[in-house]
């Protein structure tokens, strides 16, 4: 007995691996692999300077201005004074009860007027008026903090400094309002709003001490002065706004002339889609930008782009480049995620995975997939050779390949990156291993296309996008990651490539993503022990997108140039016509 007890005290210990025991909610994990923040955001900040996911609407970029120049005429220096801030979130208050109260209690058309939920619970009530010293926020972020930045670089305050632009709604804190200074510009586009509606009583009692708006005060204040009434008016402040977004007075430097040009480029899509009855939206926008056609399943348009916007929507072919290597990526990691969660606590070994590439089945569905005959196991066959299948000359990666494969692949078919990332979005094959195969060669079909423009202007510009080449997942940087690692990288087998890619740009770079964002790694949905990988967390969507494109659309309908009929599509206005025909004269001489 004594020797059985000493045999237990010298037993070798038995490794204890400890895992996550509560999963990440999907809710607290978003840009998971930071392809948007690193990478689309800061390519959409140069194509669309000033114009971010949340600040899509054109008058609060007249209507915050207007909020200092109330302030400071009717109220500043007076014994029951604001602070500015406070000040200006009062009159924002006031204007979403405004815009709602003329609309019935319905938001404006278009959206995005900041506070709707909570100001609509007062418009259902009764109530004949409104006292703004007992208004509760009616939105936790107010329009302020989300235009404040582009307001800023749009030259309406007097500073030294340009201010980052961000397409999230974090409250900025550090900038001192009460020192805020309108300036010439800035003044001369409050005082175009304040012709529309100073005149109206309810902002002069929206001044006094007492703080209290009528109902029907209010409804005037919308109607002269909402979001959507912007687009009918033809004086006040939207000539100004017009010429400010346009770069046509104001600052007018390479960052706001690109914003012009891109405008320019949504319009004449607009106008080329419009008249065939296509709607303009982010794909179609996309499949313009970097196919130069617009297909679906029953029918296409070709697209011809105006020389004097040719530089601008190459510019936009490079983001998109980026966008679909993004949802290869995200592609990938969704299906890892999936296929993990199967194996639940047992986990899976990385080195494992490509061979499910060679599975027969897998070859099946894949080939069917892509409507190509596979002459081997998809995992042990090469790009080439793929490619190859559809025209595409089997040589090395170069140029002249990416130019070939530029003729060959075009939109709709197969192997075209949009077709790939539609199957990708479907999830028709999360779980299987075909779910590994299609973003795979959506990356490969993007970055052959790539080649062409590497060692060009606009490959440099793509490149410059990244500040961190270990972070910043463009495709310049995967490019280079994959000829260090394997040189000819179009000749290496689909279970090398995916090998490597699996390793380092997606399951590296979540974990390198998850701890930049939180020192603790929360949000991290992988655990990696040794040569397993495990899930600690479920995730299926593929978030990458262009939210700057819908805000941009949606300026322009504010600003009168174009508008949606009955059915979705968007028309260019007579004025949007004639104004259109006006600048691009200009750029021609440019």
């Amino acid at each position: 007995m004594r020797l059985s007890r000493d045999m237990a005290k010298h037993r070798p210990p038995v490794p204890t691996l400890l895992r996550w025991s509560k999963y990440t909610q999907v809710s607290e994990v978003q840009d998971p692999l930071g392809l948007s923040l690193r990478g689309s955001a800061r390519l959409a900040s140069r194509l669309l300077y000033c114009i971010t996911s949340v600040t899509p609407r054109a008058r609060y970029f007249s209507f915050l201005p207007w909020c200092i120049l109330d302030f400071q005429k009717r109220e500043k220096d007076q014994p029951h004074a604001r602070g500015l801030r406070e000040a200006i979130i009062l009159r924002e208050q006031a204007f979403t009860l405004g815009c709602l109260t003329h609309h019935d209690g319905e938001p404006c058309a278009g959206g995005r007027l900041v506070g709707t939920r909570g100001a609509q619970k007062w418009c259902c009530a009764d109530a004949t008026e409104v006292d703004f010293r007992k208004c509760k926020p009616f939105a936790k972020i107010p329009a302020l903090s989300q235009y404040l930045n582009s307001l800023v670089n749009l030259g309406l305050f007097v500073t030294d400094d340009e201010r980052p632009e961000a397409d999230d709604e974090e409250e900025v804190e550090e900038f001192t309002f009460d020192a805020t200074e309108l300036s010439e510009l800035g003044r001369d586009l409050a005082n175009r709003y304040d012709s529309v509606v100073g005149s109206l009583a309810c902002l002069k009692h929206l001044s006094e001490p007492d703080r209290t708006c009528k109902r029907t005060g209010l409804a005037e204040f919308g109607e002269r002065g909402g979001l959507c009434e912007l687009a009918s008016q033809t004086d006040g402040d939207r000539p100004l706004l017009r010429d400010i977004f346009f770069a046509r007075t104001g600052r007018r430097d390479k960052s706001h002339r690109v914003r012009r040009q891109s405008l320019l480029l949504i319009l004449e899509l607009s106008h080329q889609l419009g008249v065939s009855g296509w709607e303009l939206n982010e794909p179609e926008f996309a499949g313009a930008a970097y196919f130069e056609r617009v297909q679906n399943a029953e029918e296409g348009i070709d697209i011809t782009i105006s020389p004097a916007l040719a530089d601008i929507a190459t510019r936009w072919r490079m983001f998109y480049f980026h966008y679909y290597m993004s949802v290869a990526l995200e592609g990938l990691f969704v299906w890892l995620i999936a296929h993990l969660t199967e194996c639940g606590l047992a986990g899976a070994d990385i080195d494992t995975l490509p061979a499910l590439l060679s599975q027969t089945a897998t070859t099946a569905t894949v080939a069917k997939a892509l409507g190509v005959k596979l002459s081997a196991p998809f995992g042990r066959m090469r790009p080439a050779e793929l490619y190859g299948a559809v025209g595409v000359v089997a040589g090395n990666l170069d140029a002249a390949t990416g130019s070939a494969l530029d003729r060959a692949v075009t939109t709709m078919t197969a192997l075209a990156e949009d077709r790939l990332e539609a199957v990708i979005r479907s999830n028709t094959h999360l779980n299987t291993p075909a779910g590994l195969a299609v973003p795979m060669v959506l990356l490969a079909t993007t970055l052959g296309r790539y080649a062409r423009w590497e060692r060009t202007d606009y490959g440099q510009w793509l490149a410059s996008a990244a500040g961190d080449p270990y972070l910043d997942l463009i495709p310049p940087v995967l490019v280079a990651g994959l000829t260090v690692r394997f040189g000819e990288w179009w000749q290496c087998p689909w279970e090398e490539l995916t090998a490597f890619v699996l390793s380092r740009f997606v399951i590296r770079q979540h974990t390198a993503m998850s701890y930049a964002k939180s020192w603790t790694g929360e949000r991290c949905l992988l655990q990696v022990d040794g040569e397993k990988v495990f899930a600690t967390g479920a995730y299926e969507r593929v978030g990458i997108g262009n939210p700057r494109f819908r805000s941009a659309a949606q300026v322009l309908k504010d600003l009168g140039l174009a508008r949606d009929d009955e059915d979705g599509v968007t028309h260019l206005t007579a004025d949007g016509t004639r104004f259109l025909n006006e600048e691009l004269a200009k750029e021609a001489l440019a």
